[in-house]
């Protein structure tokens, strides 16, 4: 028992590093775009704040926190936005954590009256801690007697946090009716991470594509549906090094409710693993909270037992409820 808990911990710890590359990545990625295309700070010129928490459960004990809160403010008279927002990551089993400030510039080019052009820039200030104490070092280990020495050697023990400097762009192209097209990089500086002075952990490119399409599921405002029905389709591929991921959503509004299902597929190396997720949201006034649950699916859990996650939103819409409500479409409101 103590080996299988030592190996999950261990996987636990590996996979995170290589498949997240330390970013807040939500399941329910819809709900708050921002967070992988920051160039999304600037659909819809609008101004709003938000939070969301993420919890990951492995094997019912081992467990990640996501924790981030954003804002954006557009400049009407400039065309242009600016977007922060602050992620952490924790691991406690492991002692890990991984916090980034980000700031965004989002400029705004109308090539039309429906189509729109969002390119961004992204600077960013991160660190990573790890709580060495909580770890056991080869050097440590007497395979003798069993005994485990308080004191290691190893020299990636000597330092426990690191700062690095980051940089990203985007772009998007969305019309005002029903569809958006984005792409963004991360790490195109390619920071330094390694806790160790003689070794190098340089982040990897991080790539993503995004698509989104809305269809009016009640054009003629027939009886039969409310008037403000909308069904949201959102698709994403994200690549990172060896890592890659397919994420899919499918979301009906319908007044102020909101209601959908979620899938990802993750690839890292020889492992791959696909998740299932629902999701529930609310609309009141300038507020939209909601809540998504996700676990993983298929014969061969990744895990061993249980992986699930369960996230909370919570966002504010700070334009005028004039401007905000023609309607419950994502893309008045995003």
């Amino acid at each position: 028992m103590f080996n299988k808990n030592i190996y999950i911990v261990f996987f636990l710890f590996s996979f995170t590093f290589s498949l997240v590359g330390q970013d807040v990545i939500l399941k329910n990625q819809s709900k708050i775009l921002g967070t992988l295309n920051p160039s999304f700070f600037g659909f819809g010129e609008t101004t709003k704040v938000g939070v969301n928490y993420g919890l990951e459960i492995i094997d019912n004990k081992n467990t990640i926190e996501n924790k981030m809160a954003f804002a954006n403010y557009y400049f009407e008279d400039y065309n242009f936005s600016l977007g922060a927002d602050v992620s952490l990551i924790d691991i406690g089993n492991l002692g890990y954590s991984s916090s980034q400030l980000n700031l965004h510039y989002i400029y705004n080019s109308r090539f039309s009256y429906n189509w729109v052009f969002n390119p961004s820039i992204t600077v960013g200030l991160g660190s990573r801690n790890l709580d060495f104490k909580s770890l056991i070092f080869e050097d440590q280990i007497n395979v003798y007697t069993g005994n485990i020495s308080g004191i290691s050697n190893d020299r990636v023990a000597e330092g426990d946090n690191v700062l690095f400097f980051d940089v990203g762009a985007g772009l998007l192209f969305h019309n005002s009716q029903n569809f958006f097209v984005g792409f963004n990089a991360k790490h195109i500086n390619k920071p330094e991470t390694s806790f160790n002075s003689e070794a190098t952990n340089k982040k990897d490119l991080f790539m993503s594509l995004q698509s989104g399409y809305e269809i009016d599921l009640n054009p003629w405002d027939r009886r039969n549906l409310p008037s403000n029905s909308f069904l949201f389709l959102f698709g994403a591929y994200s690549i990172e090094n060896t890592s890659s991921r397919l994420d899919l959503s499918q979301e009906v509004l319908i007044e102020n409710i909101s209601f959908g299902i979620n899938q990802q597929i993750n690839n890292y190396k020889d492992i791959s693993f696909t998740t299932f997720g629902a999701s529930l949201g609310f609309l009141m006034t300038q507020i939209e909270i909601g809540v998504n649950y996700s676990f993983e699916i298929g014969n061969k859990q990744t895990f061993a037992k249980q992986y699930n996650t369960l996230e909370i939103f919570l966002t504010f819409d700070l334009n005028s409820f004039d401007d905000r409500f023609g309607g419950n479409s994502r893309f008045k409101n995003y």
